[in-house]
C-alpha cells in the first residue's frame, strides 16, 4: 500500500496522487474499495475513528450503491467528500 505523509507541511497530494493511493489501497485487486480496505489504509495513515469515516466515505461515495467505491464518479465523489471533511489531507 502507497502511504503518504500529513505532517502540516507535507500534507498535499495531486489529485493524481490520491487516485494512485486508492489504486494502492485494493488489497484483493478487484478494482473496487470496499469499506474494509478503506478502514485499513486510514488506520495506517494514523487517522483516528477510521471505522467511522470508511463508512462515511462509503455512503457519500457510493453512488450505486454496491457497496464499494468503483468507477471514475465515485472516485471523484470521494475526492469532492475528503476534500470537504478533515482528514489531514489536501487534495490539490
Amino acid at each position: 500500500m502507497l502511504l503518504f505523509r500529513t505532517a502540516p507541511d507535507d500534507n498535499q497530494l495531486k489529485v493524481e496522487q490520491f487516485k494512485a493511493w486508492l489504486k494502492s489501497i485494493d488489497q484483493n485487486g478487484d478494482g473496487k474499495i470496499s469499506r474494509k480496505e478503506l478502514r485499513h489504509a486510514l488506520r495506517a495513515l494514523g487517522l483516528k475513528s477510521a471505522p467511522w469515516k470508511a463508512w462515511r466515505a462509503l455512503v457519500h461515495a457510493d453512488l450505486n450503491h454496491n457497496k464499494h467505491i468503483d468507477g471514475d464518479d465515485e472516485v471523484e465523489e470521494l475526492i469532492k467528500y475528503v476534500m470537504k471533511r478533515n482528514w489531514g489531507i489536501v487534495i490539490v
